[in-house]
């Protein structure tokens, strides 16, 4: 993607609704050129009058019409300056929001492949380089030109053929730009990409802190941080240098059209045939000249690295989705809640086995299935196809007899409550927490599917009660206080459907005891799709499915599959 089309794209996508403002904020830029010119200009007549003509009058008026240009100037900078930054905040704030959208949206296919720390990086640090290093820069560069153009004007006026000489080494101003912007973006890009790994690995060693430190490896992931770290700081360095490097090396090259200039003016002075005021005040206006155009031999510079960011948040904004709604797709129509697998196929990416394979199978309305096997068999695989979590290669999942690609999402995720293995809860009070299963929902049924869920008795005993915060990943409370929790929201829910992935494969036998049986509360009467490891909390199930190798191997009740003495009995073995 070129910069003229990143430009664009910025334009049409964030700018746009803020024009107004934009334009507003190029209306002082150009009041702010004009006031910078005119200062100059009024050197030509201070010289002529006060120290030539000696004339009185204008030892006192021109000195005011500098104060009152000055102070419009600094009137006008100032109201730009809050223009712009208002422009600026609004373009980070919708540029988060969408990528939020986008994130919060995105399959879990994608989600699962990419480090969450590298988000969070696009998230926040290259949104904000964006705005940082194109909004502004952008904006301050179309005031510098505005400004030198002011001033070129001005030299023009005095003497042409000066101004002409003065101009002469502007294409060198040019190739040393282009040449040390495209040094930039590519430190810039590698310095943007080891800030990902750098987040991943302080992300992955403040997840992991107790194997880190039950291991003893403290040393070992000291040193890969520090590398992470001076191979960032190698790249920023890189970048900062090129950068540092385009301002003096212009004020070089520009010294070379300033001294031919001065060097001609002196010969014509000389010969009497140019007027010192005309001379103070074209001097006045290509010294004035000199910092926007240092400032914009800057620019290209600081450009590229919001290219270089522009590029990474464009690509997670761009990204596909394969989990896509039909248009016009009705809701799903509950009656009963059977699900069927016709045919299905299912493959991940970077795998070379099918993880399902031409799966036919059904899950009653009201009644209990358990799916078992090995690991790597396909229990999840089944169980994430249903919220359309994943979309199978071929065949058809479908509720009540509707294909669930042909229905609106958000009617199919209603319709579904899940309790996780490893419950996840949000940094918020117990009652936030709780209430996620059903934002609409009164307190008294947020209690009330506490109680149900066994977890009324223990929140009572905290101090805060329901309004305790549990803390990152709930990190206050114990194992099965956590999953207590979960099972009350998806109580609260009360959705027909109801999804447990080894709810209770983590907990000790006390606790696993309480959400044993709250969980046998929740599946009354709804259609339960259990996962478990261990057979002893799924052998009064309605229905038990044997899993192999990404196929239905057996399918029956407890005693049943006993009695066939196949992969079932196996498990069942080796377990008791």
């Amino acid at each position: 993607m070129t910069g003229t089309q990143i430009l664009k794209r910025l334009f049409r996508d964030s700018i746009k609704p803020y024009s107004l403002r934009l334009f507003s904020s190029l209306f002082f830029m150009v009041i702010i050129a004009l006031c910078t010119g005119a200062t100059a200009w009024l050197l030509d007549p201070a010289i002529d009058k006060i120290f030539l003509d000696k004339d009185e009058s204008m030892l006192l008026l021109i000195p005011i019409a500098i104060i009152l240009t000055l102070l419009i100037k600094s009137i006008a900078t100032f109201i730009q300056i809050v223009l712009l930054n208002g422009v600026a905040q609004n373009v980070i704030a919708d540029t988060q929001i969408k990528l939020f959208k986008k994130i919060i949206n995105a399959d879990l296919a994608w989600l699962h492949k990419v480090h969450s720390a590298r988000i969070i990086s696009n998230f926040l640090y290259d949104v904000t380089l964006l705005q940082d290093s194109v909004s502004s820069s952008l904006a301050n560069g179309v005031k510098d030109v505005l400004t030198l153009i002011c001033l070129l004007g001005v030299m023009y006026y005095q003497d042409w053929q000066l101004a002409t000489i003065s101009i002469i080494a502007f294409p060198l101003v040019g190739i040393l730009t282009r040449r040390l912007g495209k040094r930039i973006k590519k430190a810039s890009t590698e310095s943007q990409e080891e800030t990902g790994t750098l987040a991943s690995i302080l992300s992955e060693n403040l997840d992991g802190t107790r194997i880190v430190k039950a291991y003893q490896q403290e040393d070992e992931e000291i040193e890969k941080l520090s590398k992470s770290v001076f191979r960032r700081m190698t790249k920023i360095l890189k970048g900062a240098n090129a950068r540092g490097a385009a301002s003096p090396f212009a004020e070089f090259l520009a010294g070379f059209g300033i001294a031919g200039a001065l060097y001609y003016a002196g010969l014509r002075g000389l010969q009497g045939e140019l007027a010192l005021n005309e001379f103070v005040s074209f001097l006045g206006a290509m010294m004035l000249a000199f910092q926007p155009l240092r400032r914009i031999a800057q620019i290209n510079a600081t450009l590229q690295e919001g290219f270089a960011a522009a590029i990474r948040v464009f690509g997670l904004l761009d990204q596909k989705s394969l989990i896509n709604e039909a248009q016009n797709a009705p809701n799903l129509s509950i009656g009963k809640s059977d699900i069927t697998f016709e045919n299905v196929t299912l493959s991940y990416e970077g795998q070379i086995n099918s993880a399902l394979k031409g799966i036919n199978l059904r899950i009653p309305h009201g009644k209990t299935t358990a799916l078992v096997g090995p690991s790597g068999s396909g229990k999840s695989s089944i169980l994430n196809l249903i919220p359309r979590f994943y979309d199978p290669d071929k065949g058809n999942v479908k509720i009540d007899n509707q294909d669930i690609k042909e229905l609106t999402i958000s009617s199919v995720r209603s319709s579904l409550a899940l309790v996780s293995q490893e419950p996840v809860l949000f940094d918020m009070s117990i009652y936030d927490n709780i209430l996620y299963g059903k934002p609409e929902a009164s307190r008294e049924e947020v209690i009330d599917a506490a109680k149900a869920a066994a977890a009324h008795e223990f929140i009572s005993e905290l101090p805060k009660q329901y309004e305790t915060i549990v803390g990152e990943k709930g990190y206050s409370l114990s194992g099965g206080q956590k999953q207590r929790i979960s099972i009350a929201r998806a109580f609260l829910k009360n959705a027909p459907i109801l999804l447990l992935d080894e709810a209770t494969s983590s907990l000790d036998t006390e606790s696993e005891h309480l959400v044993q049986n709250a969980i046998s509360v929740l599946m009354k009467d709804r259609t339960t799709l259990v996962i478990a490891h261990r057979l002893s909390t799924i052998i009064n199930s309605d229905q038990i499915i044997v899993l192999d190798s990404g196929s239905v191997a057996e399918i029956g009740t407890h005693e049943e599959l006993l009695k066939k003495n196949g992969v079932y009995k196996k498990l069942y073995e080796r377990e008791f």
